[in-house]
């Protein structure tokens, strides 16, 4: 695979804006999740910084931001670059398959040889450069290979939050691309343990780079039931087609990619990625960002034999001491101050999204 920094003009970024940040609750609100915040203290909005990111992946003006209805105006105010016709909306979440076949179907249209990226909005990037030209390694591959591409990453730790793929280590260690074996859901940590240890494992990015033709090839083969709706949409700029997307969201089942066609398809791929990602799903995941970055508003947070505990605030300036705290999360909004002790983050999960219930403030 060779090396290149500049992009694909043939190239297309689909960023998955769709999801409403539960897991950070209740900094990340159903009314303005996670991908509209400035997570990480940058200075910029999650969203903004994966539109920065992908500048050199693909052209601007072939950027498509895949998100709810509700959140269209909110994308276009806080990336004013992007057209209307840029900005694509689930009438209603069906998970990630549907807003794909969305995203594929109108690529297709254009040009059936187009590659696209799929690409959440949640990641951290440590080496932005490394990041680009991995990338754009996968687009070349991609645009002379009938094969969907999933960028898998190098593990660094026995990590339980994310899916695995396994892949065959001889090549993926020659030319940096593997056949995938198996995708593995999230292990238990003994499990990671081993899956670290065997060397022909890698985390499950959630990115995907394939040429239009082929992930609607795919579609049409493994997911019939979701692909029939959309190839049905003759023409996605014509008036009315918002309500034959409408009609294709809410007749599609609900339903991931990688569940849908990823983990069924004979042609799928995997290109190695070591950039120092992270996905900023969680709070656990946040604090090992904390370590590595050093964010807006550490300076007004004091611990004292508090390890692991994560401290957030949305009050700029405001001093927050925790003394004794351990292993425990802390989070102070306007109206909420949620305080629980951080644990495996399924339990942790599930008491944000029971609190974020009880207290109407999802």
């Amino acid at each position: 695979m060779k090396s290149t920094i500049v992009h694909n003009p043939a190239a297309y970024c689909v960023i998955m804006a769709g999801g409403i940040g539960s897991r950070f609750w209740p900094i990340s609100r159903s009314e303005k999740p996670k991908q509209f915040l400035d997570i990480l203290g940058s200075g910029k909005t999650m969203l903004e910084e994966t539109c920065d990111r992908f500048e050199g992946v693909a052209p601007f003006d072939h950027f498509l931001v895949m998100t709810g209805e509700k959140f269209e105006e909110q994308t276009l105010r806080l990336v004013p670059a992007l057209s209307p016709s840029q900005v694509l909306t689930e009438p209603e979440r069906r998970n990630t398959a549907p807003a794909i076949a969305y995203a594929a179907y109108k690529v297709f249209a254009i040009d059936p040889e187009a590659v696209m990226v799929i690409t959440p909005s949640d990641h951290y990037i440590g080496d932005e450069r490394r990041f680009t030209e991995t990338l754009n390694q996968a687009i070349e591959y991609a645009a002379t290979h009938d094969e969907l591409l999933t960028i898998g990453i190098k593990p660094t730790y026995p990590a339980t939050g994310y899916g695995y793929i396994e892949v065959d280590p001889e090549r993926l260690h020659k030319e940096g691309i593997g056949k995938v074996s198996r995708f593995k859901e999230k292990p238990d940590y003994e499990e990671a343990k081993q899956l670290l240890l065997s060397g022909n494992n890698l985390w499950n990015s959630g990115m995907f780079v394939w040429k239009a033709s082929t992930i609607v090839a795919a579609l049409e083969k493994y997911l019939p039931e979701v692909a029939v709706h959309f190839a049905e949409i003759k023409d996605f700029n014509r008036a009315g087609a918002a309500e034959s997307v409408r009609e294709a969201f809410v007749n599609s089942p609900s339903i991931s990619i990688d569940y849908g066609v990823m983990e069924k398809a004979d042609n799928v791929s995997c290109v190695l990625g070591d950039f120092g990602w992270d996905d900023v799903g969680t709070w656990n995941s946040l604090q090992r960002l904390e370590e590595r970055i050093e964010l807006k508003d550490a300076s007004c947070i004091f611990r004292e034999d508090s390890p692991d505990t994560i401290i957030r605030t949305t009050r700029p300036g405001k001093k927050t001491i925790a003394i004794g705290l351990k292993d425990y999360v802390v989070i102070d909004t306007d109206d909420i101050l949620f305080i629980a002790p951080k644990g495996d983050e399924a339990r942790l999960h599930d008491l944000l999204k029971r609190y974020a219930k009880e207290t109407g403030a999802e």
